[in-house]
């Protein structure tokens, strides 16, 4: 298995992959469909992956999640109802990591009445609403601003471990709102560093920040971790305010955006 070429593998794991879906249709007859998310559906497994399904419902009551193994490949089962899929492309915080699995990250198995499909071919194409797009900028703003706070605790608290989280919350925050910001698809969870890093729209310094603050770039030095996640903090705020400050609509929002950075400690 050590030496197994890329086609070998990819072969492999999609006999896995349709053997498993066949287990799964077995022991839920009544399924709206079924499809595999992650490096297996875009047939770039690596030597550890899983198979990562997930078995979409018609019902509002859900079988519980379950694993099995398929020879030496772990295979997670997860359940959905074809509503909750269809609400992943109106909420602010899945709408971009929705669109991206529609694109490239999802593969159906199985789909008798073409549901799942339609959902997926709709899903590609979607422009996030101005509702979502405010409210995840909003959400991201205001938590950036909450963990500076616990940053600043952190560090004058030579609380290295509180440091060093407010510091990753703070890229997160920094990721999602230039995801949002660049009206960017997100493939995976092992690609949106690459793919925010050659976003047009982010904060002047966010390929050392951001890389610092997350734990991308290692550092046994907590002082840069902290003035990293200082300096992402602050200009990620000035970008939002930059970028929607004319746009945004919600009073609040609209409040917090004209108030002073300093206002924050920042």
């Amino acid at each position: 298995m050590k030496h197994e070429a890329s086609g070998e593998r990819r072969k492999r794991y999609d006999e896995a992959a349709r053997r498993a879906a066949s287990f799964v249709k077995q022991e839920y007859p009544h399924l709206a469909g079924i499809m595999i998310q992650g490096s297996v559906a875009r047939r770039e497994p690596g030597p550890f992956s899983d198979i990562d399904i997930i078995a979409v419902t018609h019902q509002r009551r859900k079988p519980a999640e379950f694993s099995f193994f398929e020879g030496d490949i772990y295979v997670p089962v997860g359940f959905r109802t074809v509503a909750e899929l269809e609400k992943e492309f109106k909420d602010p915080m899945q709408f971009f990591w929705a669109r991206g699995s529609a694109k490239s990250s999802t593969r159906i198995l199985y789909d008798p009445q073409g549901v799942l499909a339609k959902i997926m071919r709709r899903g590609k194409h979607i422009e996030p609403s101005h509702h979502i797009l405010e409210k995840c900028l909003w959400d991201m703003y205001h938590h950036t601003i909450e963990y500076s706070g616990k940053l600043r605790n952190g560090w004058s608290q030579r609380d290295e471990y509180m440091t060093r989280y407010a510091a990753r919350i703070i890229a997160q925050s920094s990721e999602t709102a230039v995801t949002a910001l660049n009206d960017m698809s997100v493939i995976s969870e092992n690609y949106v560093w690459h793919q925010v890093l050659k976003a047009k729209k982010k904060p002047r310094h966010f390929r050392t920040d951001y890389t610092v603050a997350l734990g991308i770039v290692g550092t046994s030095d907590t002082s840069k971790v902290f003035k990293s996640a200082m300096r992402l903090c602050r200009e990620t705020l000035r970008l939002i305010r930059d970028e929607f400050e004319k746009r945004a609509r919600h009073k609040q929002f609209r409040e917090l955006l004209a108030e002073p950075l300093e206002k924050h400690g920042l």
